[in-house]
């Protein structure tokens, strides 16, 4: 089907815009169920991004590019606008800035003005819209994956009413064997297919986590929903208002002030917003890989790379994970825009100083990450421009390589100066920038945040003396290497261990053949040679060396013990696949090269089996039940999932306990979330036991305790109720019994 342009004029583009702002606002304003969440919804994750990028006059980008710069702008808009609405009104005597009011009236302006500015500077050149119109081979490869989100939404209903996990099961074998469906088909897929393919798959598994329980899950999560949550009723973000001394969660903007924000203009279940808003932003990212991939593999293996991506457990995990995904979002969009073809220098610089101050507000380890990355990239591009500037190659100038003009340019005025080769976008400038933010919100404006920054780079080098010692590295990276596997479930994690050796061989290889092919893979003046077959477009220099960065921080995680344990490799790793996804991808290319076999059935070997495994469905069709969303057993679930009698019993102690009253149980971050409470007041009761100390408080026991007789001890397995709890529950009153829980005091 012949592609039909369809344009808006400016005039009627804005009032378009104007009259979505008006029903918005009257969608809140009279609260009106439903309609007020699907018109907030976008005015706030979509509506600001693609106003700036008709006012940078971005609209000729190609439709991914565009949904990927339209959610990171808005979501940073949110951020950043909101924090400055906060700090202006709260200046100005104003005591509750984050009200629906003050929100509603301060962003509805404020897009209003983005319309305006957009349409005086696009006002003769017309809006496009997408196309939409699909083939009839297209509509049908669309049917199977539009299922998707249904299959996740009502599998996951129906396991937590009926612990049946079938639709889930169903789910994950359709969303690998259409990958291995379009790798067969993969010459008839249409280009334009694969953004809503990613998205679609993206969005159903995310959504599989996050819509498990009626109630949050993971572990930090408890932590980040506290903070939103004092933030949120207090109606102001202020330093110090989820702690005397301020708290880690109340930095992180994209966990304290982000869902004020988005809760003030939905109303709808403070718990069902936190689960979802991070599965919903987050699904983008595995499309930001898709863009960063494309231009050099083309779309198909861009695709396997983004599925790989999405095979990641941190980024499955998104829903537990949120401060760290979105910044590691935000993470991937500055390097999106640095490598983008179709955006302006400045625009570049621009981007990329938004999501980099976005990235520093959304998680702090992250941002060191961040920063490490940028710092190790430019000594990289530094040396390897020293490298070229050296050597004799015919017919090349020193300005071709980002160094001084020709002679005949100072001379001659009308000789042109050669574009150069070694394109430089991460310069010591940018660098020094990033550090001044970075060092401007944690040391002066939080404080918390860099102190402790220091003292884990003093750690680092304090334990250097385990160097090597395996046991002084994560429990996570002790099982990679084969130790400390649970005997019940030994032989199927190191089937998952064996798969993530291999994808992490097949990046080796990725790397390594581009650093042996460096003249025929790499875009430098030194690369005369033609670039190989399977390659659209010879890798930017700067893009490999950042890449090569990413390796480096990767084997400091493992050589380095205190790294492994103070931030944790895994999500470290998962940073790092936002560029090295692609690497694993040539490395399957590489191998079957070798082999004189097609590349695909390759890379499917390792890439399904490893989705399987970090999927949970690998266990679970060897009744080993590991993954918390398709069973209802396991260290998992145990450990992580929330019944609701908990969260009744937390929510009475929460609204009737005693002020300032000591709170003892076996979970801490769960009476944290659930009663609200004060980490302060929250005591182990584990510890407390054991250590044989007077209890003077509450006595809270979960749903295990009491129904199970079980707790879990410090080595994650289940164990009996010891003796010590129920002497000292005796001659204690109970207060509060729900048959899933109980409060003694």
């Amino acid at each position: 089907m012949a592609s039909i342009s369809r344009n808006l004029s400016g005039k009627s583009f804005l009032l378009l815009i104007a009259l979505f702002i008006l029903l918005t606002v009257l969608s809140v304003v009279f609260d009106i169920p439903v309609l007020r969440q699907l018109l907030s919804f976008p005015f706030l994750t979509f509506l600001p991004g693609l106003l700036i990028i008709y006012i940078l006059k971005l609209d000729k980008i190609d439709l991914a590019t565009k949904i990927v710069l339209s959610v990171g702008l808005s979501v940073a808009f949110s951020m950043f606008f909101g924090l400055a609405v906060n700090s202006s009104l709260l200046a100005l005597g104003y005591n509750e800035p984050l009200s629906t009011t003050s929100l509603l009236i301060s962003f509805s302006l404020a897009n209003l003005i983005l319309a305006i500015v957009a349409y005086f500077r696009n006002k003769n050149i017309g809006f496009s819209l997408p196309n939409l119109g699909l083939t009839t081979g297209e509509k049908a490869l669309l049917v199977v994956p539009a299922l998707f989100p249904v299959l996740s939404i009502v599998g996951a209903r129906i396991m937590n009413l009926t612990n049946n996990n079938v639709l889930l099961l169903v789910l994950l074998v359709l969303i690998f064997a259409y990958v291995v469906f379009v790798s067969v088909y993969h010459g008839k897929v249409s280009e334009r297919l694969y953004p809503s393919l990613i998205l679609l798959i993206g969005i159903s598994l995310l959504l599989m986590y996050s819509l498990r329980s009626n109630h949050i899950i993971g572990a930090d999560t408890h932590s980040e929903y506290y903070a939103f949550q004092a933030i949120s009723s207090s109606l102001h973000w202020r330093w110090g208002v989820v702690g005397a001394a301020g708290s880690y969660h109340e930095v992180c903007l994209s966990v304290s002030l982000l869902p004020s924000i988005y809760q003030s203009f939905l109303n709808i279940n403070p718990e069902f917003l936190f689960k979802v808003l991070y599965s919903l932003i987050v699904s983008v990212a595995p499309l930001v890989v898709y863009i960063l991939s494309r231009k050099y593999i083309g779309s198909f293996y861009a695709f396997l790379a983004s599925i790989f991506l999405m095979s990641q457990t941190v980024f499955l995990w998104t829903p537990s994970c949120a401060r760290i995904n979105t910044a590691i979002l935000f993470f991937a969009l500055a390097i999106m825009v640095l490598f983008h073809d179709g955006i302006s220098e400045f625009t570049k610089r621009a981007f990329f100083i938004i999501f980099a101050a976005s990235c520093i507000v959304s998680h702090y380890a992250s941002t060191y990450i961040f920063f490490f990355v940028l710092l190790l990239t430019w000594v990289g591009t530094q040396i390897l421009f020293t490298i070229v500037s050296h050597k004799k190659h015919a017919g090349l100038s020193k300005s071709q390589i980002g160094g001084d003009p020709p002679e005949s340019a100072v001379a001659k005025v009308a000789v042109p100066r050669p574009p150069p080769l070694i394109k430089r976008g991460i310069t010591i400038t940018g660098i020094a920038l990033f550090f001044t933010m970075l060092f401007i919100w944690y040391s002066q404006m939080t404080g918390v945040a860099f102190t402790d920054g220091v003292i884990f780079i003093r750690n680092t080098f304090r334990t250097l003396g385990d160097l090597f010692v395996l046991e002084a590295r994560a429990g996570g990276l002790q099982q990679a290497f084969g130790v400390v596997l649970p005997y019940h479930e030994a032989a199927l994690l190191r089937i998952q261990v064996a798969f993530t050796w291999l994808t992490i061989l097949f990046i080796a290889i990725g790397v390594l053949t581009t650093i042996r092919r460096f003249k025929a893979m790499v875009s430098t003046p030194l690369s005369g040679q033609e670039k190989p077959g399977f390659l659209l477009k010879k890798f930017n220099a700067e893009y490999f060396a950042l890449s090569i960065a990413c390796c480096a921080l990767l084997i400091i995680s493992v050589v380095l013990p205190y790294v492994s344990t103070g931030y944790g490799t895994a999500r470290q790793y998962f940073q790092a696949m936002v560029p090295l996804s692609m690497f694993f991808v040539l490395g399957g290319i590489t191998i079957a090269k070798y082999l004189k076999r097609p590349p695909y059935p390759i890379i499917l070997l390792v890439l399904i089996p490893f989705f399987m495994c970090t999927t949970g469905l690998m266990y679970q069709l060897f009744n080993f039940p590991r993954a918390i969303t398709l069973s209802t057993a396991g260290s998992l679930y145990d450990t992580m999932y929330i019944h609701d009698q908990e969260s009744y019993a937390l929510k009475w102690i929460g609204q009737n306990g005693e002020e300032n009253a000591k709170i003892y149980s076996e979970r801490i971050r769960l009476v944290q979330s659930q009663g609200v409470i004060p980490r302060s007041q929250i005591e182990s009761l584990v510890v407390a036991c054991r250590e044989g100390e007077e209890i003077d408080g509450y006595i809270y026991l979960r749903y295990l305790n009491v129904v199970e007789g079980k707790f879990i001890g410090g080595d994650q397995i289940r164990h009996d109720i010891p003796e010590e709890w129920s002497n000292t529950l005796l001659g204690r009153n109970k207060l509060y019994a729900n048959g899933g829980s109980e409060i003694y005091r």
